[in-house]
């Protein structure tokens, strides 16, 4: 069971002290059970026990001491678990490479690393707590055969039917809510359309009224799957509590025919018949989440070992450092292919060959799906090379200086992501963060305080620059400009290429810039124009194009 094994293998210190302090729970349960058996007869007689007082205020002590450590560790250790899963996964995430993140999928990954660890967090403490209330069943049935071994026998094999017919009701129970989800969904896939498609739903009727009349059907499929659902849960509700009424009646009514001496012990059997109702119902309740806990594991495990995988077959990207920051970058021969599932290559870019120097600026062209992203992302080090050379200074770069490369390099991609907060930026100085805000014309709409920026809920423009801030903030020698310019207004566009280039150019910085903007191709030190994976020869220096006047 996989379960056993990840509890034993990752939580191995407080099972020991789990396990005694569940038996202690469920003897202190079988004890408080005679307790009351035994005050009730002297009490029958008009007597009240000083001794049993004290032992059943022991007992209850006791019972409450062991079974909340008992719950609270449990539920502490599975969070520990959690815990250690995810940084586990978020570390085997960070290391891995880019194809390796496009080839499983950022949806598999995601799903791994919320839905199946919140699947954890949720059943996890039930599966604690099915546990505990296992143990103490069997303790109850220790007490019950000892005062009555028929009783025993008819009361757990009756819990046992009761169980059976419970989980089998409650899996199709589980149909029918996935079902219900089903049509939900489909009532929310309709009201998306409305309200997302507003303005064509008013622009033509016969859509808008083909839209309701969808709306409507998916609106009663959901009301007659839901109320259907509704009435299994409270035929399943009303059955299980129907047999367990039964089964008290079993113990006053069935068992007194079948043996002899049976009187004596019927109070105390009864109320141990009633005691286990309550854990039963539990582990009738937490026995389906088993198979639920071991798929979400079984989904983990796979992820983990996909990335441990390919991490493995990589040397330590981070075990050297280069010498310095370099003055100039290259490929040199660089090539890569996309491969499908089958292994098949679907695309291929090389061989490249561009070198990127201090100080200078250069812009690469070409059009949609002419591989300037996949360059990027090989001129980075994101992906390795098929084939050929990534040099700094003139040096290949190995794999394990990869890290530190890097390291050198500010990245603002076209499908950037902007987190509020500056992760890897040392606290900045106020004054220098007013005035790269300024310089970007935003300092009336964000500003960075506690380690972050007060907002960005930004159009998409101004999260680039943002994150051209961030890249200034990052001083690092390299910067890197996917389409930056793309989303910006013409004024700041004119502000882009003919002023913050020109600047990060004086500072010494190698500028690598993708633009589809020929209006300002004179401004580059070179240009390399892609096409179908290639470097175009002709379009390296910028004398071939003129800028035009403002």
């Amino acid at each position: 069971m996989r379960l056993a094994a990840i509890v034993l293998r990752e939580l191995p210190e407080n099972l020991r002290t789990l396990a005694l302090m569940n038996v202690l729970s469920a003897i202190a349960t079988a004890a408080l059970l005679w307790l009351v058996d035994a005050a009730a007869k002297d009490a029958a007689k008009g007597i009240v026990s000083p001794r049993l007082l004290v032992m059943y205020a022991v007992t209850v002590t006791l019972f409450g001491v062991t079974h909340n450590y008992a719950l609270v560790t449990a539920s502490q250790d599975a969070e520990r678990l959690i815990h250690k899963i995810r940084l586990r996964l978020f570390d085997l995430v960070r290391r891995a490479d880019l194809v390796t993140v496009d080839r499983i999928g950022r949806a598999s990954l995601h799903g791994v690393l919320t839905q199946d660890t919140q699947t954890l967090a949720q059943t996890l403490p039930l599966l604690a707590i099915g546990g505990q209330q296992a143990v103490m069943l069997v303790f109850l049935a220790v007490y019950l055969a000892w005062l009555s071994p028929l009783a025993c026998v008819m009361a757990f094999a009756f819990a046992g039917i009761a169980v059976a017919v419970k989980v089998a009701r409650v899996q199709r129970l589980r149909r029918s809510m996935v079902e219900a989800a089903a049509a939900e969904t489909r009532v929310f896939d309709g009201l998306t359309d409305l309200l997302r498609g507003f303005k064509e739903v008013r622009m033509n009727r016969r859509r808008g009224d083909g839209l309701i009349r969808d709306l409507a059907d998916a609106s009663a499929r959901a009301r007659a799957v839901n109320v259907e659902m509704k009435e299994q849960w409270g035929r399943n509700f009303a059955l299980v509590e129907a047999m367990f009424y039964t089964l008290i009646g079993m113990m006053v009514f069935v068992v007194p025919l079948f043996t002899t001496g049976y009187h004596a012990v019927v109070v105390a059997a009864t109320t141990a018949a009633l005691f286990i109702v309550g854990p039963v119902s539990t582990v009738s309740f937490v026995t389906p989440l088993v198979a639920q806990t071991e798929m979400a594991l079984s989904n983990i495990e796979a992820m983990e070992e996909r990335l441990r995988a390919a991490a493995g077959r990589a040397p330590d990207e981070g075990a050297e450092r280069l010498p310095g920051p370099p003055t100039s970058i290259a490929l040199k021969d660089a090539t890569f292919a996309y491969h499908d599932s089958e292994g098949a290559s679907v695309f291929a870019v090389g061989p490249l060959s561009a070198e990127f120097q201090a100080g200078e600026i250069t812009f690469i062209t070409g059009g949609n799906g002419s591989g300037k992203s996949t360059m990027l992302r090989l001129l980075t080090g994101l992906m390795p090379l098929s084939g050929g050379q990534l040099l700094a200074d003139g040096e290949p770069v190995p794999a394990e200086r990869m890290q530190s490369y890097r390291d050198m390099i500010s990245a603002i991609f076209s499908d950037y992501h902007l987190s509020r907060r500056l992760y890897g930026v040392a606290e900045p100085d106020p004054a220098r963060v007013r005035a790269l805000l300024e310089r970007l014309e935003m300092q009336d709409k964000v500003a960075v305080a506690d380690g972050g920026f007060s907002t960005v809920s930004l159009s998409t423009g101004q999260r680039k620059r943002l994150a051209l801030v961030v890249a200034q903030l990052e001083d690092k020698p390299v910067i890197v400009l996917d389409e930056w310019a793309a989303d910006q207004d013409p004024h700041f566009r004119r502000v882009f290429y003919e002023e913050l280039l020109p600047e990060l150019k004086a500072l010494g910085k190698i500028v690598i810039c993708v633009t589809h903007d020929e209006r300002w191709f004179g401004l580059a030190d070179r240009v390399h124009h892609m096409n179908e994976g290639r470097i175009e020869e002709g379009h390296g220096h910028h004398h071939l194009f003129a800028l035009e006047p403002a």
